[in-house]
């Protein structure tokens, strides 16, 4: 009997000094960057510096997210040829919206990832909770993000 390869279609975001792999079907649309409009209340006062503000998409307003801060490294604002990932959440992450957005650099990179093309970097010591795990694809290195930890996360902020 022969094995049939598994591909899933993904993505790959670039983000400052790190790139992420993300399958397709968590990508809801890639946006041209618009700056997140400003905390306000008591969520300005705990917000962390991951939650660069909130973004008006499709009639919601959605959190945008520096990963790279989430990641323990620097955010750094290149607004021109920058986009927002806006990425489908498994629960609501505020009350009734099930969104949240990346802020990314440049325009993301389509391609099928299969066993055969991804291997994942054993990792040694402590890890990044928001991170599932580092992998190399064809020669690239990448974080693949752990989005339940995300999601968990956002919620927390605002509950």
């Amino acid at each position: 009997m022969s094995q049939v390869a598994t591909h899933v279609a993904s993505q790959v975001l670039s983000l400052h000094g790190e790139r992420i792999i993300l399958p397709n079907t968590a990508v809801a649309e890639i946006i041209p960057y618009a700056r997140p409009e400003a905390l306000s209340g008591s969520l300005k006062k705990k917000a962390p510096g991951w939650l660069l503000g909130m973004h008006a998409w499709r009639g919601l307003s959605i959190p945008v997210l520096a990963l790279e801060t989430m990641f323990d490294g620097n955010y750094e604002s290149q607004e021109v040829r920058s986009s927002i990932a806006v990425i489908n959440a498994a629960t609501d992450v505020i009350e009734g919206v099930p969104f949240f957005a990346i802020a990314t650099q440049g325009i993301p990179r389509l391609l099928q990832v299969s066993a055969d093309t991804l291997s994942v970097i054993e990792e040694t010591g402590d890890t990044n909770k928001t991170i599932a795990c580092h992998v190399v694809h064809e020669g690239d290195v990448a974080i693949i993000p752990d989005l339940d930890q995300i999601e968990n996360m956002i919620s927390k902020l605002f509950k």
